[in-house]
């Protein structure tokens, strides 16, 4: 019986020992630093279903692959000619609760100025969300799963802009999408641009610092603290994050810590509210400082300035309302991408 026992008990052990190791694995493998070097793969993009169409857009549901998985989400085109479309914007939504969530909730509202200014506007409802695969062990990673879906989007993009390739070899109908609900997209796009907001704003950081190219970048009251700081403070405690840094070197997981890979001229728009209650303003003053500390060393290596723009808007809060003071914001950047 004690034999049987100590059995047990070391193959107990050993099961244990192993799903740690699988897990530190992981965590090591999908930490910042990681991916740098992650193997990004491109994906088409398939239009599922036509949700909706009005005399501003025609709002599409889409799915493409990240990390071998689905991602679902949402690609709105405005309803005019092809010629007059200027580009994409990317745009990367902030927290959502799953109960309540549905494919384009939390961009939805945003995107119409976009649209309406002739951007084509795709949001990813990220890993657990909608249509979209579950998150991958372990989740509290799901933050850095975002970045990667992020960047692989972005890839796949681009093969828009190759007027070789063009939008033909990115955006692909399924059977199941009727002719008479098919658009005629442009035959190339000429930019695509990033929009990020709050847990999406510290999501567009990282993907800014993978990306290493000069992407016109609008960030709205972005999570300003580095991982897992940030997610110690939306849920999983101080106490949590101590002990997620006495096990993995914080720099690793640093967005801050990496502003130096971001490439040399790269346009940012930063807007905070000084209202906003989700993510303190000092977050964005404490990114604003850190970029200008950035540029003076790269005043100093003869390199090109992160060209930040940063705007405090008086009685704003974490989604720049009032309305007259949203409506300013997101004309603006419109204006700040057709640049």
């Amino acid at each position: 019986m004690k034999k049987l026992s100590l059995i047990i008990f070391l193959l107990t052990f050993l099961c244990i020992t192993l799903h740690l190791g699988a897990q530190d694995k992981r965590v090591n493998d999908y930490s910042l630093r990681s991916l740098f070097s992650y193997p990004y793969k491109t994906s088409v993009i398939t239009i599922q279903k036509l949700e909706f169409n009005d005399a501003l857009q025609y709002a599409y549901n889409v799915t493409f692959t990240s990390m071998g998985l689905t991602v679902s989400g949402r690609l709105s085109v405005p309803a005019v000619s092809p010629r007059n479309i200027k580009g994409i914007v990317m745009m990367l939504r902030g927290y959502q609760r799953v109960s309540t969530y549905y494919t384009g909730k939390g961009t939805e509202n945003a995107s119409l100025t976009y649209l309406r200014n002739g951007w084509i506007v795709i949001s990813p409802d990220f890993f657990g969300y909608a249509q979209s695969s579950p998150i991958p062990e372990p989740e509290f990673m799901a933050q850095f799963y975002s970045t990667i879906n992020a960047v692989e989007l972005y890839k796949s993009l681009e093969i828009a802009l190759d007027p070789r390739n063009g939008t033909r070899a990115v955006f692909q109908y399924s059977p199941s999408v009727a002719q008479t609900k098919r658009i005629t997209f442009p035959a190339n796009v000429n930019k695509i641009c990033v929009w990020g907001h709050s847990n999406g704003g510290q999501v567009t950081f990282h993907f800014l610092e993978i990306i290493q190219k000069p992407v016109d970048t609008v960030i709205w009251a972005p999570t300003g603290i580095d991982f897992p700081d940030s997610a110690g403070h939306f849920g999983r405690g101080a106490e949590w994050a101590a002990n997620f840094k006495e096990l993995y070197p914080a720099r690793d997981f640093s967005f801050i810590g990496n502003l130096d890979k971001i490439a040399d001229g790269t346009r940012i728009r930063l807007n905070h509210g000084d209202a906003d209650t989700s993510t303190p303003i000092e977050w964005s003053n404490a990114i604003s400082e850190a970029i200008e500390n950035e540029n003076k060393r790269r005043d100093a290596n003869g390199r090109g300035r992160i060209r930040l723009q940063y705007n405090v808007f008086e009685g704003a809060d974490h989604n720049m309302y009032p309305i007259n003071i949203r409506t300013s914001v997101l004309n603006n950047d419109a204006l700040f991408w057709a640049e």
